[in-house]
């Protein structure tokens, strides 16, 4: 089965010391990189540029001051375009920036750029330049909050400059990510928002007991209302709250959201692979990009038809790319 995958922090990965250029040495310790992409037949992913204001968590290289450190939130931002750029001036994968890229005939995988956390972006008058460079996604916040909008976990709306920066967004046609928003910041952003939304990487909060993580029944609706998509994140406790998931697990989180939405055409996969946690984190026969195909049979399993597997496995995502990317 060919696959897209709607979240994996590719960038932070090799920021952070690794070589995506050759395969993990340790399938219990790490999972992702180009190789293993390759050989579990990942066509396209979204591949984040994801920052955070330092503090919360340690995430050494994805890190910058603050909320008001201006420089460093766009230092950070840049050094993760610029490991993208580089790995694709090495032939090692290719951005796609228009309609036209996704049926262009490269290497393996392509990748669609998202921002996870948009403090990089100083201002709204700076969108430009980033779309220009291949952005088509954004995520206003990370779990710590941003300068544009509250996180789900420092809680807050959207602030004046958040709403001004969803504007600049919509004029370029850069796809809502609602990942990571609190209730707040994601009830402003249905408001003001004219594009598409996603949820690159969330899964159904009446499902797993994580407060303001996932998505709300009532947020699933709003999002299929737009013809937009959720990605299944797999990490476990994502999945279940305490404990190892199962395929099930998984299984049980798509079907709730496909009939929340009330069709199969706005699901897909957001897995956040080795987004800070190890194989282990992941469900029992699912800890590696190979195995994926688990799922998929685990789906067929449950009556779903060759064609809505296809479309949760890569179908969907991409006839939402068709939709929302540049035709030039």
């Amino acid at each position: 089965m060919q696959w897209i995958d709607g979240h994996l922090d590719l960038a932070y990965l090799v920021a952070e010391g690794r070589d995506l250029r050759v395969a993990c040495p340790d399938a219990r310790t790490a999972c992702v990189s180009l190789p293993e992409l390759r050989d579990a037949r990942f066509d396209l992913v979204f591949a984040t540029i994801f920052t955070e204001p330092g503090g919360m968590d340690d995430h050494g290289a994805a890190s910058y001051g603050g909320i008001d450190d201006l420089d460093g939130a766009e230092c950070a931002g840049q050094r993760q375009l610029d490991i993208y750029r580089q790995l694709e001036a090495e032939g090692e994968l290719s951005i796609v920036h228009t309609v036209a890229d996704l049926a262009a005939s490269r290497s393996p995988p392509k990748i669609v750029l998202l921002m996870e956390g948009a403090d990089p972006i100083r201002s709204p008058d700076d969108v430009a330049s980033w779309f220009v460079h291949g952005l088509r996604l954004v995520g206003l916040t990370w779990a710590a909050g941003t300068r544009y909008a509250g996180g789900n976990h420092r809680l807050g709306p959207l602030t004046s400059l958040g709403v001004e920066l969803i504007t600049a967004l919509d004029e370029h046609g850069i796809v809502h990510d609602a990942s990571h928003l609190s209730d707040e910041a994601f009830d402003g952003l249905i408001e003001h928002a004219r594009g598409p939304v996603v949820a690159t990487h969330s899964n159904c909060r009446s499902l797993v007991n994580d407060y303001q993580r996932h998505l709300r029944d009532d947020q699933i609706t709003e999002i299929a209302r737009r013809d937009g998509m959720i990605g299944l994140n797999l990490l476990s406790k994502f999945l279940v709250g305490r404990g190892r998931a199962s395929i099930g697990d998984c299984v049980a989180h798509v079907e709730r959201v496909s009939e929340i939405m009330g069709h199969r055409r706005g699901v897909g996969l957001g897995s956040d692979m080795d987004g800070g946690f190890g194989p282990d984190a992941l469900p029992e026969g699912l800890d590696h990009p190979t195995r994926l195909d688990a799922l998929a049979e685990a789906l067929g399993a449950a009556g779903w038809t060759d064609e809505d597997v296809e479309g949760f496995c890569h179908a969907n995502w991409r006839r939402f790319l068709e939709r929302t990317l540049p035709r030039a």
